[in-house]
């Protein structure tokens, strides 16, 4: 066998011992998908340099259709996602979108970016696969350290904003419930944007006279006795 000089050889095996070093510690880099419909905030994120060193950003999507396709074709750690996206032809967002994270990425952690002020949204959000919300109103820093706060195994985690809606509201982040259900909050919130039942119906794969009496209950929870009640119930409680 022939000799490999001294030096070659150190260098050989120096680069090798570099090359695993580097493989295995970004084997245990948490990797995190965004999602938000303003580029610049995906931007904003990605630029952040608190990420470092425990974070690898996988995937960046502005709809919740292309981050469910990314979760789809390459599982992540943690998602940090925005509840409210409208881009796309049929757009994913909100509560939906977070029922299909939930199947889709059961293993993976979620932090809700949010600018929802209704701690009924966020008992909802929590029931499902969210466990940090940050508010859109608290400094962007918030949500790195969000995601080392659920990283580290630790309770559930609410940015500055959040803890103060939710306190106010004179409920825990455990015993907040909503009046509506989940099906219900995403026809009110719909419909209050301006879309018609068969808009509805075809944006949340439902028939019109589902949507339709999904529509009644929650008026008749509420005591909306007109349209235009339920519509200022949406915004008063942060719906839209």
């Amino acid at each position: 066998m022939r000799n490999v000089p001294p030096l070659i050889s150190r260098n050989l095996f120096g680069s090798l011992s570099d090359l695993i070093f580097h493989f295995d510690d970004s084997m245990s880099l948490t990797t995190i998908a965004i999602a938000d419909d303003h580029p610049v905030v995906i931007e904003m994120l990605k630029r952040l340099p608190q990420w470092e060193p425990d974070f690898l950003i996988s995937h960046c999507s502005n709809s919740g259709e292309g981050l469910i396709d990314a979760l789809t074709r390459s599982p992540v750690d943690l998602i940090v996602v925005d509840y409210s996206m409208n881009r796309g032809d049929k757009p994913i967002d909100g509560l939906r979108l977070l029922r299909k994270l939930r199947d889709v990425a059961p293993s993976a952690q979620c932090v809700m970016l949010t600018a929802q002020k209704n701690p009924s949204i966020f008992a909802a959000a929590l029931r499902l696969c969210v466990k940090a919300i940050v508010s859109k109103e608290d400094g962007i820093d918030e949500i790195v350290r969000a995601c080392r706060h659920v990283r580290a195994g630790q309770t559930r985690y609410f940015s500055p904003t959040v803890r103060l809606i939710v306190e106010q509201s004179g409920a825990s982040s455990r015993d907040t419930l909503p009046r509506l259900t989940q099906k219900e909050l995403d026809v009110v919130r719909l419909f209050a944007l301006g879309h018609s039942l068969a808009s509805i119906a075809e944006r949340l794969g439902r028939s019109v006279s589902t949507v339709s009496t999904q529509k009644y209950t929650a008026m008749k929870k509420l005591q909306a006795d007109t349209n235009i009640n339920l519509i200022r119930y949406a915004f008063e409680s942060g719906l839209i």
